[in-house]
């Protein structure tokens, strides 16, 4: 029984170690994100109903500094200022699944190819699903015009002020170090425990035989994330431990998407505030495209 535990913590040590420096690039980026690039901005661009705002959604989810429920008042905020249905749907998706830190800890744990993997799973998960629902439901909501003066945004002026300038950097070493840290820290701590307990216990055969190969690995994981919290950051060791273990990694990419965006309190929150019909294209859209995706990557040889 020592010896197990002594093993859980050195497992546990190794990947602290690696993912530490990386977590802290990913802290102060996500603090200098939040402090320079304020929600106004992002209400501000994603205004109209047309497939730009999708785009421009996706886009700016991906590194936001979010998580799977921090983005729910987010997402829903900018519905209720104006973003169209498509574009809320893909701010849902790309979010929370990726951000600068878990892209960071990614590269660190995992490598650049999977990293790359995970970008692009993110990006086209939440583009098709923005565009399946810009297709498929009919936006009824009349369109909110945004306040140009509330949404201005110069930031030459921002910074030729050195009081207001260094106010932002102490936001961001505040939000970014304390609150992010706040935020995601136990998941985080979690997830390097869980990883260290997966290294230590886990017998290769086991995760080789349901999770190693196939489409049928990518399913599983589909019904193990969808409903549960997730926080993308703290699941990558836990994921990083699996595919060490001999898990297919298509499966541990589409953990990674499914995961983060979709869990009961997500969908319950676009079932309240868009209807049962737009839940049940969101969870199904994500499902199947983060499969599709992750599959192709894999039959390819990219991951």
């Amino acid at each position: 029984m020592l010896n197990l535990v002594v093993n859980i913590l050195l497992w546990t040590w190794e990947f602290t170690k690696e993912a530490s420096p990386w977590l802290l690039l990913g802290f102060l980026f996500a603090g200098l994100l939040k402090a320079f690039a304020p929600s106004e901005l992002v209400f501000r661009c994603l205004g109209q109903r047309n497939l730009r705002s999708i785009l421009t959604a996706t886009l700016i989810g991906i590194p936001l500094p979010l998580c799977s429920c921090g983005v729910i008042p987010t997402g829903i905020a900018l519905s209720k200022s104006g973003a169209s249905r498509a574009a809320t749907l893909a701010f849902f998706v790309s979010a929370p699944a990726t951000n600068i830190t878990a892209i960071l800890i990614a590269l660190g744990m995992i490598g650049w190819r999977f990293t790359i993997a995970m970008i692009l799973a993110c990006f086209g998960v939440a583009l098709l699903t923005g565009l399946l629902s810009f297709v498929i439901i009919k936006d009824n909501v009349k369109q909110r015009k945004l306040k140009k003066e509330a949404y201005d945004f110069n930031l030459r002026e921002m910074l030729s002020s050195k009081e207001e300038l260094k106010a932002k950097l102490r936001f961001s070493f505040n939000y970014g170090f304390i609150d992010m840290v706040e935020d995601i820290g136990l998941y985080l701590i979690l997830g390097l425990i869980i990883a260290g307990i997966i290294a230590a216990i886990t017998p290769e055969v086991i995760i080789e035989r349901y999770l190693g190969s196939g489409i049928i690995s990518l399913f599983i994981m589909v019904l193990i994330g969808t409903p549960m919290y997730i926080c993308s950051t703290g699941s990558i060791p836990f994921v990083a431990a699996l595919i060490g273990k001999g898990m297919n990694p298509s499966a541990g990419l589409v953990f990674l998407i499914v995961g983060p965006a979709t869990n009961l309190s997500t969908i319950l929150a676009i079932f309240k505030s868009m209807g049962r019909g737009t839940a049940l294209l969101y969870v199904s859209s994500v499902a199947i495209i983060s499969i599709t995706i992750a599959y192709y990557l894999g039959m390819v040889g990219w991951i």
